[in-house]
C-alpha cells in the first residue's frame, strides 16, 4: 500500500501540507471539545449548543462562493498565512472570554477565516505534485485527519479537565500559527497558475455559489453525478448520527465505553479506507469504486438497522468506515486530477459548503424519523435511501458516459 504514496511523499511541500493539515485538525478538535464543554457547563441549555454548532457550520455555507474565487485566484501562500493568523487571533480571544454571545461571535470569525482558507489547501495540491497523483495526497490527507481528529478531541478533554477550556483554546491558537508558517514555506510552485488563470482577468466578483465550480462540474457530467450523489450520502450518514446514541444505548444496551469504542472503530476504519483508495489510479476504476462504495454504505446502514447485538453493529460500523473513507478520498481525488486547474478551488468550496448544508438538514431529518419511528427505522430509511441513490447514480453515470463527447485522458481507461 505504501508504495502508492512514495512519489508524492518525496515532495517536501506535500509533507508540509500533510503535517499542517494534521496539526490543524487536532487543534480544531481540541477547541470544539473545549467550547462544547464550556457552553454546556454554562447551564444555558441545549439551544446554546445548537447555536454553537450552527456558528461553526454557517460561515462555510455562506462564503463558499468567495472561498472558491480566492482559492483559484489569490496567491495561496498569502491567503493561507493571513487566514491562519486570523484564526490564531480568534482562538486567543476565545481563550480570554467565556460569555455566550462573545463566544458565538468569535467562532463566526474563526470559521469564516477557516472557510476562506480551507479550499486553498486542497486546490494547491495539484501544483505541487506530478499530474494524476493528486488523489494520493488527498487520500493521505483524509487518513491523517482521521487520526488527528480523535487524538485532538481526546487531548482537548484532558486539557479541559486539568487546566480548563482556555488551555485547549491556546493549543488551537498555536496550531494556527503552525498553519500560517507552513503556508509561507510552500515555495514558488504553490504560486504558479496557468497562463489563462482568472487572476489575469480584472473585476472578478464572488457569488454565494462558486459559479466557476458549477460550470466546471457541468463540463464533466460523470464527476457532476458523483458530486450530486455525495450530497444525499451526507444526508443519510449524518441523519443516523442524530439517533446513534439512542440506537447503541437504548436499543442494543451498549455501555458508555462501548459507545466510545464504536466511534473509535468507525474512525480508524475510515483511515484504512482512505489509504486503500490510493490503489485505484485510473479514472474508470475510481468512478466504479465510488459507485460500489455508495451501495455498500446503504447495505451497511440497512444491516445496522436489524443488528441483533452490539458486536454485529460494531462490525458493520467498521465496514461503513472503510467504504466512507474510500468515497471521500476518491471523489476529492477525482476533482483535483480531472478538472481544469483554474476551477479546482471553486469546486472544492462548492462541495464543502453544500456538504455542510446537507449535514444540517440531515440532523433534522434523522431526529424527526428517530423520534417518530425509533432508531432502527431511522437506520433502515437511511440504508434504503442510499441503495436507491447508488442505483440512480450508476444509471446516470452510464448515461453520462454514453452522451459525453469529452475526450478521456490517455491511459485513464
Amino acid at each position: 500500500m505504501l508504495r502508492n504514496y512514495r512519489e508524492v511523499l518525496g515532495v517536501p511541500a506535500v509533507r508540509t501540507v500533510l503535517l499542517a493539515a494534521a496539526v490543524s485538525v487536532a487543534g480544531d478538535s481540541a477547541a470544539m471539545v473545549a467550547l462544547l464543554l464550556r457552553v454546556h457547563d454554562g447551564g444555558v441549555g441545549p439551544w446554546a449548543v445548537a447555536l454553537l454548532l450552527g456558528a461553526f457550520a454557517l460561515p462555510v455555507v455562506l462564503t463558499m462562493g468567495l472561498a472558491g474565487a480566492l482559492a483559484d485566484r489569490a496567491d495561496p501562500r498569502r491567503l493561507l498565512a493571513v487566514t491562519g493568523l486570523v484564526q490564531a487571533l480568534a482562538a486567543l480571544a476565545l481563550a480570554a472570554v467565556d460569555g455566550l454571545v462573545a463566544t458565538l461571535l468569535l467562532v463566526l470569525v474563526l470559521q469564516t477565516a477557516f472557510a476562506l482558507g480551507n479550499p486553498a489547501w486542497t486546490a494547491v495540491v495539484p501544483r505541487l505534485v506530478p499530474a494524476g497523483t493528486s488523489g494520493r495526497v488527498v487520500a493521505l490527507q483524509q487518513a491523517l485527519r482521521g487520526v488527528a481528529g480523535p487524538a485532538g478531541a481526546g487531548l482537548g478533554g484532558v486539557l479541559v479537565q486539568w487546566r480548563g477550556p482556555s488551555a485547549a483554546l491556546l493549543l488551537d491558537a498555536a496550531t494556527f500559527l503552525v498553519l500560517a508558517g507552513a503556508a509561507l514555506t510552500l515555495g514558488r510552485a504553490a504560486r504558479s497558475l496557468p497562463a489563462d488563470a482568472p487572476t489575469s482577468r480584472p473585476g472578478w466578483r464572488a457569488h454565494l455559489l462558486p459559479r466557476d465550480g458549477v460550470t466546471a462540474l457541468r463540463s464533466d457530467p460523470v464527476l457532476a453525478v458523483l458530486v450530486l450523489a455525495l450530497l444525499p450520502v451526507v444526508v443519510t450518514l449524518e441523519s443516523v448520527n442524530a439517533v446513534e446514541v439512542f440506537m447503541l444505548r437504548d436499543v442494543l444496551g451498549a455501555s458508555p465505553a462501548q459507545f466510545g469504542l464504536a466511534e473509535a472503530v468507525h474512525g480508524a476504519a475510515a483511515v484504512l479506507g482512505a489509504l486503500a483508495s490510493g490503489a485505484a489510479t485510473t479514472r474508470t476504476a475510481r468512478v466504479r469504486l465510488v459507485l460500489v462504495a455508495i451501495a455498500l454504505i446503504g447495505l451497511g446502514q440497512a444491516g445496522q438497522s436489524v443488528a441483533p447485538g452490539y458486536l454485529t453493529y460494531l462490525a458493520l460500523g467498521a465496514g461503513l468506515g472503510i467504504v466512507l473513507g474510500v468515497v471521500n478520498a476518491l471523489v476529492f481525488g477525482l476533482l483535483l486530477d480531472e478538472l481544469e486547474p483554474d476551477h479546482r478551488g471553486a469546486v472544492v468550496a462548492l462541495v464543502s459548503g453544500l456538504s455542510r448544508a446537507a449535514g444540517a438538514v440531515a440532523l433534522v431529518l434523522g431526529g424527526a424519523v428517530g423520534t417518530l419511528a425509533g432508531p432502527r427505522a431511522a437506520y433502515l430509511v437511511a440504508g434504503v435511501g442510499t441503495l436507491v441513490l447508488a442505483a440512480v447514480a450508476a444509471w446516470r453515470v452510464h448515461r453520462a458516459r454514453l452522451g459525453s463527447a469529452a475526450p478521456v485522458p490517455a491511459g485513464s481507461r
